[in-house]
Formats: structure tokens, C-alpha cells, sequence
């Protein structure tokens, strides 16, 4: 694979399958807790639009062959090889020790996101995110929950995607991440010949929007990240067709090709040829 595929891997799908999320957002930029150092305020910055990061605690900076290197102590050949099995979808496992949301802190405790609430959608702020990015409130209200979580001592409250294993996806104006346990979501259909495969929850809620929906007739996955699709495999077995609504992008394209490979595919993300994903297309055309 060449060196210009593998740095167009995305850092933050990287990160966060070692289990590390972003506790906030500064400008274009997602903030850390830098896994290499003890330290007491994040300073690990992630550029997802560049694909680039820097640790301020250490100095260190790159792309994403450069912090595959750094995080593992790998030189530059090994990190390749590393990064080219996840991104040609070769089971990953996560460092046993991670978690989402955590870090240890100066006294060696461990300080994780703790769900206080979970309730329907109702807050206004949220709401209007939602009609923002041009879902309807009557299609968030089916599929998302508003979840309010304390995180290193402070209150916060995201829309909620909630997977197979009780994790969440949560996203709000300035912050995107997850709790743990991570995994995809599936919305079953008895006796369904097809799933309809989508790689975030946006693009699910999108397609509802753009079709003027928000029923299914046939099982639907969410993978919730595309590093996730080794986690569908076994229930994608059990499809006569598979239709992909994946993210218009290297990653995405490379994914449906791997499935392609085995299973009857159908790329459905010709529907918003041009754009990124689902939901970009949805906001551009709304315009």
C-alpha cells in the first residue's frame, strides 16, 4: 500500500481505537490527554481537517504514520506495516488498558466519563444542533437520547447513539466521542434479505431526512466508526445484499471494495457523489 493512502488514514479513528477520546474541542482542533505523559491539563491537539497532531506535552508532532510511530515506539517501516492492517480492515485490538474517556491522574486514580441521566431529547441547544445539520426533530427524537455525563469533575450533556453493547456515541455543538463498551448499533428486521450499512449515526439520520422516513423495512448496522467493521463481518454473512451508505473518502472507499470482495454490494453513497458523507450533502442541498 502506498505511504499517501496510509497517511490519509484519520488520527482520531486511530485514537480512538486505543480507547482515547477527546475531552474537548479548541477551534478546528480536538483535545487530549496525551497517553505518553502523566500530566494534569490536556495538551495532545488533533487537526482533523489536516490529519495531523501535536503533543505539547513532549514536543512531538506528525502525521499519522508519525504518532503510530510515537505511541508504539516504532520505527518508521514497522509503524507502516502496523497501520496497513487496520486500514486494509485486519482485526484490531485495543490496548487492554485503555478506556474511553480516562486517563490516570497525578495520584494514579482513574478518572472516566460516569453517565448521570439518559431521558429523552428535549434540550434546546441539542435540538437545534440536530435542525442545524438538517435532521428533524421527530426523526432525532426516535433514534438519539440526550445523555448528561460527568467527566474529570465537570457536568456535560450530548446527544446519545446508543450501540449494541450499551455504549454511547455522543456528539454535541463542540464535542465528538464515545463511552465505553464501543461497538456498532443494529436495528433488526426479521426475515430482511438486505442491511443497509452506514458508518455514523448522522449518515442513518440523513438518509431518513433525505428519503422523508424515519422507518426501515429492512436491518440496518451503524458501525459507529469505520474501524468497526470487522465487528459487523459475521451478521453482513447473513445478507443477500449488502447496501453501503459509507463516507465518500479513501477510508470508505477502500472499505466497500474489502466487502466487495465477499459480499453482493451495493454503494448507495452515489447519492451524494460530491461530498463527504449523507449529511453534507444533505446541509449543502438544503441550501
Amino acid at each position: 500500500m502506498k505511504i499517501s493512502d496510509l497517511k490519509q488514514f484519520p488520527i482520531i479513528d486511530y485514537l480512538q481505537s486505543l480507547g482515547l477520546e477527546p475531552v474537548k474541542s479548541s477551534g478546528k482542533e480536538l483535545v487530549y490527554y496525551s497517553s505518553k505523559t502523566n500530566e494534569k491539563s490536556p495538551s495532545f491537539f488533533v487537526n482533523p481537517n489536516k490529519n495531523v497532531f501535536f503533543d505539547y506535552s513532549s514536543n512531538e508532532s506528525g502525521d499519522i504514520i508519525r504518532l503510530v510511530q510515537y505511541l508504539n515506539d516504532f520505527d518508521f517501516t514497522t509503524a507502516c506495516k502496523h497501520l496497513e492492517t487496520i486500514v486494509n480492515g485486519s482485526v484490531f485490538q485495543p490496548n487492554e488498558n485503555s478506556f474511553s474517556f480516562c486517563r490516570k491522574s497525578p495520584d494514579s486514580t482513574i478518572n472516566t466519563i460516569s453517565i448521570n441521566t439518559v431521558k429523552p431529547l428535549q434540550a434546546n441547544s441539542l435540538i437545534s444542533y440536530c435542525e442545524g445539520r438538517k435532521i428533524p426533530f421527530q426523526i432525532a427524537y426516535k433514534y438519539l437520547k440526550e445523555v448528561h455525563y460527568t467527566n474529570n469533575n465537570k457536568s456535560y450533556y450530548s446527544l446519545g447513539f446508543v450501540n449494541d453493547k450499551g455504549g454511547f456515541e455522543l456528539r454535541n455543538q463542540h464535542f465528538k466521542g464515545c463511552t465505553t463498551p464501543k461497538g456498532i448499533t443494529t436495528f433488526e428486521v426479521p426475515e430482511s434479505k438486505d442491511i443497509y450499512l452506514f458508518e455514523g449515526f448522522f449518515d442513518l439520520l440523513s438518509a431518513f431526512a433525505h428519503f422523508g422516513t424515519s422507518k426501515h423495512s429492512n436491518t440496518i448496522i451503524v458501525l459507529n466508526s469505520i474501524v468497526n467493521i470487522e465487528k459487523a463481518k459475521e451478521r453482513l454473512k447473513e445478507a443477500q445484499k449488502i447496501h453501503c451508505f459509507l463516507d465518500r473518502d479513501n477510508q470508505g472507499t477502500k472499505a466497500v471494495e474489502k466487502l466487495s470482495e465477499s459480499f453482493q454490494i451495493i454503494d448507495r453513497s452515489k447519492i451524494y457523489d460530491g461530498y463527504k458523507d449523507f449529511n453534507e450533502f444533505l446541509i449543502e442541498k438544503a441550501k
